[in-house]
């Protein structure tokens, strides 16, 4: 009986991969998708993705980087975009282009999405928030933002299997982390 073992270069599999992640970026861009809409409820949140970690003397200062995502509860699609700053304006924008109007927005209380549903009138938006200093879930709404932060986590720990991400290459982890979640 003969044994046929086939084996790639390690090489060859890092670049398949990186093409398939080029292959997921592609796929976002020519197929833009908004969550929401009347009925559903997306959840928004924002994390810190990369960071200079605590008692590493070796290491050179790196600048923290934001994202921003979200999750619509009913489809469990979700969104994540590196964001320049947590801004208003710069959040804001993002909300607008990904979320459908007439959607029930749910947030922590973060000042950038301080009354979100006046702030945005012409997106009829239903603004929830909740107090993370006091409570992970509001008990008189429902409101809540755990699928974000499960989503996160989950999302870093994927970074954190590839050994820690280039800061010029976090995008495409995002869009195959993205993907793969649709």
């Amino acid at each position: 009986m003969w044994h046929i073992q086939v084996g790639i270069a390690h090489q060859t599999a890092v670049d398949w991969y990186a093409f398939i992640r080029d292959v997921c970026s592609q796929e976002l861009l020519h197929q833009p998708f908004q969550l929401g809409g009347p009925g559903h409820t997306v959840a928004i949140d924002k994390t810190l993705v990369a960071r200079q970690k605590p008692g590493n003397n070796h290491s050179q200062a790196v600048p923290p980087q934001w994202c921003f995502g979200a999750v619509d509860l009913m489809t469990k699609q979700i969104f994540i975009q590196i964001v320049p700053d947590r801004s208003q304006a710069t959040l804001q924008l993002i909300i607008q282009a990904h979320i459908l109007p007439g959607t029930r927005v749910w947030s922590d209380e973060w000042r950038a999405y301080f009354r979100l549903d006046q702030q945005l009138p012409h997106m009829n938006y239903i603004h929830g928030t909740v107090n993370h200093q006091q409570l992970f879930a509001d008990p008189v709404t429902g409101c809540q933002t755990n699928n974000n932060e499960s989503r996160w986590n989950a999302c870093k720990m994927c970074l954190k299997r590839h050994c820690g991400v280039e800061r010029n290459r976090l995008p495409e982890f995002l869009d195959e982390y993205m993907w793969w979640a649709l």
